[in-house]
């Protein structure tokens, strides 16, 4: 597998211009191609049932300013990646190409539904860090439907080289299913650690069974064992991801099915809340 179509949805400007240099220097990493998302809400979604409680001519007027603050929107945003794109060098889509490339796209819709879609057609696909610090829509709808890991990025972080990726590991299938998607940055990478709780070490498979797995593909491992506390898990590997310098993090999103949602596992929130380096997931 390898890292060739690349999706960031983008419905806000907060630390827009870092996010969108972050995105592109993602996709310059892999040579890959990247499809900026930008979702907007109009009228009609915004106020549904609203139209038939107003009169025409106030529903006309409430449309055309949310048509037109959305319009500034797009423009201003779209001006900064276009601005980033020929600072960074990276063109348009050239079908045949292996240079990176990054085209943007303007979009009527829910953020979620668009990267349920958008996802089934990617390899990989770009969330920003909440800013509050729970599962964001595109998570949720990147976990649940998009089928494709996630790479959880910083807000302001705006490059991306990694050269230590560092991967938690259990021996769940969520973890299984994210190191196996993240192999082709694991081959680029200088240095790959396992690093696993004590309380995981007889389960199966064990690191070293991940050890002798990334071996047939040419991929060296180091691996780390650490002594399970009391506190929760996620704020020790965020401990040895800081000790051993890492900067990226491969982990299961973990979920439990709980009615007709998911709620995420305490080891997932923890990394998702308070890692300031990349998080690489699937589930």
């Amino acid at each position: 597998m390898s890292v060739k179509s690349i999706i960031m949805p983008f419905a806000s400007k907060e630390d827009g211009e870092q996010r969108l240099e972050g995105a592109l220097n993602v996709a310059r990493f892999f040579d890959a191609h990247l499809d900026v998302l930008h979702a907007q809400v109009g009228t009609e979604k915004l106020m549904p049932s609203e139209k038939l409680l107003v009169t025409r001519k106030f529903y006309d007027q409430i449309d055309k300013l949310v048509r037109d603050y959305v319009h500034d929107d797009m423009v201003q945003a779209k001006q900064s990646f276009e601005r980033l794109c020929a600072l960074l060098n990276i063109e348009d889509e050239v079908v045949g190409s292996n240079k990176s490339s990054a085209k943007w796209h303007d979009i009527f819709g829910y953020r979620g539904e668009i990267v349920a879609v958008w996802g089934k057609v990617s390899d990989l696909i770009i969330i920003p860090q909440s800013l509050n610090g729970q599962t964001s829509v595109s998570f949720e709808a990147a976990v649940n439907h998009g089928g494709k890991p996630i790479l959880v990025m910083p807000r302001k972080q705006t490059f991306f080289n990694p050269e230590t990726v560092m991967i938690a590991w259990n021996g769940d299938k969520p973890g299984a299913n994210a190191v196996n998607s993240a192999l082709p940055l694991l081959k680029k990478a200088k240095q790959v650690v396992v690093v696993t709780s004590e309380k995981y070490l007889p389960k199966q498979p064990t690191q070293v069974d991940l050890a002798r797995y990334l071996a047939r593909h040419n991929i060296d491992v180091e691996c780390i064992t650490f002594t399970h506390k009391s506190r929760n898990t996620g704020s020790q590997l965020l401990e040895v991801a800081s000790e051993i310098s890492a900067d990226v993090i491969v982990s299961g999103a973990f979920a439990h099915q709980k009615i007709h949602q998911k709620v995420f596992g305490g080891v997932t929130q923890k990394l998702l809340m308070r890692s300031n380096i990349p998080l690489w997931m699937m589930s």
